[in-house]
């Protein structure tokens, strides 16, 4: 049963989370590589607690973004407040040289993200823009012109959960699905929006930063339909794109620490950051055979020689490489069905602490 992967233990995975997090951290710490391509030190601040949500700007500043500089490398990277978007953002403009374009709906924590990197090789230019506003996000994806790299984070799934923790789905509020599955409209309309210059450029890559909770039950019913369909928008986007010169790839980090979740053994939002830099500086053949595929943080740090921001190279630890390898079977598939009270349980709300 896919939800075995997760422990050892008997009991419920919030259970098993709440209690065991010391032992757990102790078991899975890793020695650190002797070779660092990417400063383990120099994004350790940008994944610090005490990012919490001071104003929340509704429509958007974002039009007026400063210009780049020419023939530097532009991201885009929404949900860039906080989490793994943050990461992400920090990573690309400190350690790889981006202008990235850090959007968002809270001001304050964009600026201090910004002054953060201030220091890097990049920058950060913050973009308050709520992802909800159409026309606002098409003027300003029209505004930041070329864009080399989009990073498609946001997500307000989690925050919409946690408090129905332990519920089915027919016991929860029918506005917890829709919170999920913006993330996955969010996606496609930036990805709609940046292709056309991208595919007139023959170059560029889509990131969507997705969970192996597509692939079994984790959590809840919206969780699941959410990361499903944000893996087939990749999929399928890498379909249309083929031959353009346009990658599209979907990206599964491991459980995360981050200002608001804390799975014991995590990986720092850095090491998505890192993830994403490799790709980005990867060649365009090595582009066009991962395109449409599903890729591992984990597996991206061994093959790009990388760590996290620990120091250490996090680990496959829920199996995940090895249920796609064995073709993992959805019920629908002819898989069985697993127990849905291993992660939806009351004390799953410790592991996301922050919402």
């Amino acid at each position: 049963q896919a939800l075995q992967i997760f422990a050892a233990s008997a009991r419920p995975l919030g259970s098993f989370y709440a209690a065991d997090a010391a032992q757990l951290l102790e078991a899975t710490a890793h020695k650190p590589r002797a070779h660092l391509k990417m400063s383990a030190e120099s994004t350790k601040e940008a994944t610090a607690d005490g990012h919490k949500v001071t104003t929340v700007v509704e429509g958007t500043d974002a039009t007026a973004a400063a210009p780049t500089e020419p023939g530097g490398k532009v991201a885009i990277v929404t949900g860039a407040s906080r989490g793994l978007g943050r990461g992400v953002a920090a990573v690309l403009a400190k350690e790889a040289g981006f202008t990235v374009y850090a959007t968002g709906r809270t001001t304050a924590d964009l600026e201090s993200l910004q002054a953060e990197c201030a220091d890097g090789a990049g920058k950060v230019v913050p973009c308050t823009l709520d992802l909800k506003d159409d026309e606002a996000v098409k003027a300003f994806v029209e505004k930041v012109g070329k864009v080399d790299v989009l990073v498609n984070s946001a997500y307000e799934g989690l925050a919409a959960q946690k408090a129905h923790l332990g519920k089915k789905f027919y016991e929860r509020p029918l506005g917890e699905y829709d919170d999920h599955m913006s993330g996955v409209r969010w996606a496609y309309a930036l990805s709609q929006l940046v292709a056309p210059s991208m595919v007139e450029a023959k170059a560029g890559l889509i990131v969507n930063i997705s969970s192996a909770g597509g692939i079994f039950y984790f959590c809840g019913v919206p969780y699941g339909v959410m990361h499903a369909a944000l893996d087939k928008l990749g999929a399928d986007v890498a379909t249309e794109l083929k031959g353009t010169g346009v990658t599209c790839v979907t990206v599964w980090p491991g459980g995360a620490v981050t200002e608001r979740t804390s799975f014991p053994g995590g990986e720092t939002p850095a090491f998505t950051g890192r993830a994403v830099a490799a790709l980005a500086a990867a060649g365009a053949e090595d582009l066009a055979a991962k395109s449409g595929k599903v890729l591992l943080t984990c597996e991206l740090g061994a093959e790009y020689d990388f760590v996290d921001a620990t120091g250490a190279l996090p680990v496959d630890g829920m199996g995940v490489r090895g249920m796609l390898n064995e073709g993992f079977k959805y019920p629908l598939a002819g898989g069985a069905l697993g127990d849905h009270t291993q992660s939806n349980n009351e004390g799953m709300k410790a592991v996301f602490h922050g919402y």
